[in-house]
């Protein structure tokens, strides 16, 4: 019994190669295929190109003038060439800046592509899980097919009533809507993952689930490790981050600007030209943008230490259910590989041991507890697919 046990442990925990590269494939398939994705890789890009233009100095200005004099005089014609050079850009603080703002855009379109691929998994498994109803659904059809064709037999030779075969056949009838049930909720399911997949046919046909990242031993461990990755996370952060970047663009926008430029000043007897040197003293509006990052930087680390602790009470709660369903899940397979008489009972009904209300009884009751088996078992795929996000 113990070693049945640990075989049923083994089996329910195994992963097939077959299922494993088949998830890996339809992922990746649908990471290429995904016009969200394609259009959040061109957003990306804008993002990146956005942010590149505020890390450049401000537009050189170029002036000419044109002034009439007198007759006795002639007129006068200007040229003035400046250029304004601010404190953040030569050093370095703008550019940091924006490097910041690519690792954010970075952060969001990966936030975005586990969102689509999470959706696409939790498909998977539930396509897997009418894979595998169906399987078993096809073989309760057979066997009522063949118990109908059976008692059709018996009544033609005398050895059954009109009553027994109309049960088997209401039993099949009842069978055979349940086939045609899970069939349309698979191809519905199908048909999402195929949107998913740009509207591209989709072909997953697995029948057993990956497991080749288990539950977590430890929670804390694995915590600070799925803390470390975990792009929203990481986006709160950088969000601190960045505004440390504009505080301090900020408090040297409080320093004066400095203009240079070349002036040309032509009349008609006298030329003019030289360097033109300009200061912009920001009098009114730097102390009100300090003020500003500063309220930002504090906005951002309290959005940063809400997300952290929201994050740690969803991953425990998502650990703590994933727990227990895989418990639930186990218990549930092999109760079930103990209760299959399918086989007995077909014989014993065939002997005249058992009547056909039993017959059928038993065999629904079977037919249920695997259902059930199949719902716990995707029920705990889904919360180890919810904890692979992070």
């Amino acid at each position: 019994m113990k070693n049945s046990c640990l075989l049923i442990c083994t089996l329910f925990l195994a992963v097939t190669g077959y299922a494993q590269s088949s998830l890996e494939t339809a992922l990746k398939e649908i990471e290429r295929n995904n016009p969200d994705l394609k259009a959040a890789v061109a957003g990306l890009d804008e993002d990146r190109l956005a942010n590149r233009s505020e890390t450049l100095l401000a537009n050189p200005e170029i002036e000419f003038n044109y002034l009439w004099g007198a007759d006795d005089i002639g007129g006068r014609r200007d040229v003035r060439i400046s250029q304004t050079v601010d404190l953040a850009t030569l050093s370095g603080l703008k550019s940091e800046k924006g490097v910041c703002l690519d690792e954010l855009a970075a952060l969001k379109y990966e936030a975005r592509r586990l969102e689509i691929l999470q959706e696409a998994r939790d498909l998977c498994i539930e396509l897997v899980y009418f894979n595998t109803l169906m399987e078993e659904l096809d073989d309760h059809l057979a066997r009522s097919t063949s118990l109908v064709e059976a008692y059709e037999k018996r009544m033609v030779a005398g050895g059954a009533t009109i009553l027994d075969l109309n049960k088997a056949k209401l039993h099949l009838a009842a069978v055979q809507g349940q086939v045609n049930r899970s069939e349309n909720e698979r191809e519905s399911v199908r048909s999402r993952l195929r949107t998913l997949n740009g509207g591209n046919d989709f072909r997953f046909d697995a029948t057993g689930y990956d497991l080749s990242d288990n539950l977590p031993a430890d929670f804390e461990t694995w915590f600070s490790e799925a803390s470390d990755k975990n792009p929203m996370l990481a986006y709160v952060r950088k969000e601190v981050t960045l505004g440390q970047k504009q505080l301090a663009i900020d408090r040297m926008s409080a320093a004066p600007e400095l203009s240079v430029g070349y002036m040309s000043e032509i009349r008609t007897e006298e030329k003019f030209r030289g360097v033109t040197v300009g200061v912009s003293i920001p009098l009114w509006s730097s102390s009100n943008r300090i003020k500003r990052a500063r309220a930002g930087v504090a906005a951002a680390t309290s959005r940063q230490h809400a997300a952290e602790q929201a994050f740690y009470q969803r991953l425990k709660d998502l650990y703590r259910q994933a727990s227990a369903l895989k418990t639930n899940a186990v218990q549930m397979r092999a109760s079930l590989a103990d209760t299959d008489y399918r086989d007995y009972l077909l014989s014993a009904l065939t002997r005249g041991e058992i009547s056909m209300i039993d017959f059928l009884v038993e065999n629904d009751l079977y037919y249920d507890a695997l259902q059930q088996t199949l719902d716990a078992e995707r029920d705990y795929y889904h919360a180890l697919a919810a904890l692979k996000v992070f």
